[in-house]
């Protein structure tokens, strides 16, 4: 079907309807949408449309025509509307202040799922809609993965709010997957020390001492790769938890809060070995890799060389390094710490704490509040009369 120009400013193409108008002493030819698709030139859209061309004419007769009101998809319209939805995204990416790995999955969400999913949008024409149907064709590996792709996006759409280029975000109508939170997945002291025993038989003792540290100190393992003799006591049994190394890059920890944590016998023992390693190196790292005589570049080189196929050998189910945080955890809880103390050693909050960890915590406080609920019973039984009772 060809196209045709009508007198009253609509040209009806095969697919869609443009507007022709002057402004700004040019020609300009745009075209209708309806949902951010094309409108299909109906005879009743065709008659909307001629409405649309009067007033576009109007309103530019008089001053008060608005370039992104009539036509928000256009590029023209753009400059004035914030610009479009990845132009956006981009100056928002670029104002972040957040940790390089942080920082890093942000950039690869944009770029790799918003921005060709809505980036040519306006900024101001994005729908719920838009979103969801954006989200629906995504391939997510878990729900909560998909609440961290909205999520970004809100956060870009927050700015545009602040900045008063929309009224109100369009991520706040979308409600949160459901996702069930990983539970912590110990090890048991058994198997624990049946680790660190085979791997010291089998590897340098600069990995033995890494991993029994680890299992008895209840370190993130970024925070352990990241130790720094600086912040060792060796008097007082103690160490400063202020940083960790994570993907090639030193950082705050997790919490972005220090903590002094106090060393058990065998991470303080594992410690003292290693001194001798690394004491005196320039780097101030406290654990390095035996193949290099350097700090640990990433914590791929600590688990797949030794820690994988020492689990595969044993026959003791996989699970990453970082279990040896909560192996730390329970082992202290089992032993009846309290759980404030576990929580501050781990850098935890406690209602964090007591979430992950209640079922070890019930098990131990079953037995002692029994104790407690019996001492009180035991000491405050009345004296009975056995005048009206049964003889035996």
């Amino acid at each position: 079907m060809g196209r045709r120009r009508q007198s009253s400013g609509v040209e009806i193409r095969e697919v869609s309807i443009r507007i022709v108008f002057s402004h700004q002493g040019k020609q300009q030819k745009e075209t209708l949408y309806l949902d951010n698709d094309p409108l299909p030139p109906t005879p009743a859209n065709v008659k909307y449309a001629t409405r649309i061309a009067a007033e576009v004419k109007d309103k530019i007769r008089t001053g008060l025509f608005d370039y992104a009101a009539y036509f928000p998809h256009s590029p023209k319209a753009l400059v004035n509307q914030g610009g479009s939805v990845g132009e956006f995204m981009d100056k928002w990416y670029a104002q972040l202040e957040l940790k390089p790995s942080t920082i890093s999955e942000y950039r690869r969400t944009k770029d790799n799922f918003w921005k060709p999913k809505l980036g040519h949008l306006p900024l101001k024409s994005v729908r719920h809609s838009d979103i969801t149907k954006a989200l629906k064709e995504g391939t997510w590996k878990s729900n909560r993965t998909r609440n961290n792709i909205l999520y970004i996006l809100s956060s870009a759409f927050n700015l545009a709010v602040a900045d008063g280029l929309i009224a109100s975000n369009p991520c706040n109508t979308i409600a949160s997957a459901s996702w069930q939170k990983k539970k912590p997945d110990p090890f048991s002291l058994i198997e624990a020390n049946k680790i660190i025993t085979s791997l010291a038989e089998s590897y340098p003792q600069q990995v033995y001492n890494f991993y029994d540290f680890m299992f008895f100190s209840g370190l993130r393992t970024g925070e352990g790769i990241g130790l720094e003799w600086k912040d060792v006591d060796l008097n007082n049994r103690t160490i400063v938890v202020k940083q960790a190394f994570v993907r090639g890059e030193m950082v705050d920890t997790k919490t972005s809060r220090e903590r002094t944590v106090n060393l058990t016998t065998r991470a303080f023992q594992a410690l003292k070995r290693q001194k001798a390693w690394t004491y005196l190196d320039e780097s101030g790292r406290v654990f390095h890799n035996p193949n290099t005589n350097k700090p640990w570049a990433k914590e791929q080189n600590i688990r797949e060389p030794y820690w994988n196929p020492t689990l595969k050998l044993l026959g003791i189910r996989r699970r990453r390094p970082y279990c040896t945080r909560a192996t730390y955890a329970t082992v202290g809880l089992m032993a009846g710490a309290r759980p404030a103390y576990m929580a501050a050693q781990l850098g935890h909050s406690l209602d964090v704490f007591y979430r992950d960890y209640a079922k070890w915590i019930s098990h131990q406080d079953d037995d002692r509040e029994m104790i407690k609920i019996e001492a009180q019973i035991n000491e405050n039984i009345p004296e009975l009369s056995l005048r009206f009772s049964r003889p035996a």
